[in-house]
């Protein structure tokens, strides 16, 4: 009986360690070079540390409170999704104080295990680094910048200098999307029409008061994003909003002469009968 019993004890066991054994464990691996987008949580924070604190929306505006890590992990992260929730790093670089908000998408599990969170968007926002404002408010004064310095302030920010890099503009924003596409960009896509596109890296390029109508690398933005577009998605189904232009980064741009200064036209003087 005793020999009966630990035939039955041993045989559950192996069964239990052939279940883990066919529990993968997902290590993901960010999908394009800028090292962020795809990353499961764990490994975001196994290569930026400890997020300096956890955000999360008020309200469809841009409006957030911000938590410590330890309140969230100890309290709110069993009240909320985990997709609500933006870990925020905050570096100083060049005299700008540059603030990095990870947003997360889940990707689930066959097996109906805990689904694992994937960078799915990151968002780079410029604030004034001498300003009397804590980390944490709600609503935070934005430091425009030019667009020639984002090099030095986003070392993960590596646009193309091709003249037909596909970029777009739209009414305050600026999109400039990267080669070469990844199939594995389409595990981050939540559109209906994923699979009958190619999806690229691409960068969002944000202005509060908007562009000129020639966009030059003087120009300022207030923040940015890293974010994943589709040029033949953008042509169909967004070509009202969205405007082709030439990317800003190219020699081409670059060598444009300077718009011309726009013609002051005179307040018209009345006529008066003699």
């Amino acid at each position: 009986m005793i020999v009966q019993f630990m035939r039955t004890a041993l045989f559950h066991l192996l069964i239990m360690l052939a279940s883990l054994l066919e529990t993968q464990v997902v290590s993901a691996e960010a999908v394009f070079q800028d090292g962020f987008l795809g990353l499961t949580q764990p490994e975001l924070r196994a290569k930026l540390g400890a997020p300096h604190k956890v955000r999360t929306r008020m309200a469809a505006q841009r409006v957030y409170n911000y938590h410590s890590l330890d309140t969230w992990e100890n309290v709110l992260k069993d009240q909320m999704s985990g997709t609500m929730a933006e870990d925020v790093y905050v570096f100083i670089r060049e005299g700008v104080r540059v603030r990095y908000s990870f947003q997360y998408t889940e990707e689930y599990k066959s097996n109906g295990a805990s689904p694992n969170l994937l960078v799915s968007l990151v968002e780079v926002e410029f604030l004034n680094a001498d300003a009397p404002q804590a980390l944490d408010v709600a609503v935070a004064v934005p430091s425009p910048v030019p667009m020639s310095n984002l090099m030095q302030l986003v070392p993960e920010f590596k646009p193309s200098l091709s003249e037909d890099a596909p970029t777009f503009r739209s009414n305050l924003f600026i999109i400039l999307i990267q080669k070469p596409p990844s199939p594995a960009a389409r595990g981050l896509i939540k559109s209906r029409a994923k699979d009958d596109y190619d999806w690229s890296l691409s960068y969002r390029l944000y202005n509060s008061e908007g562009f000129p109508a020639r966009i030059r690398l003087s120009d300022t933005i207030t923040r940015m994003e890293f974010s994943i577009d589709s040029p033949a998605f953008i042509r169909e189904h967004q070509k009202i909003t969205h405007e082709a232009l030439l990317n800003p980064f190219s020699e081409m741009a670059k060598s444009l002469p300077p718009p011309a200064e726009p013609v002051k036209k005179g307040i018209p003087k009345p006529r008066y009968a003699p």
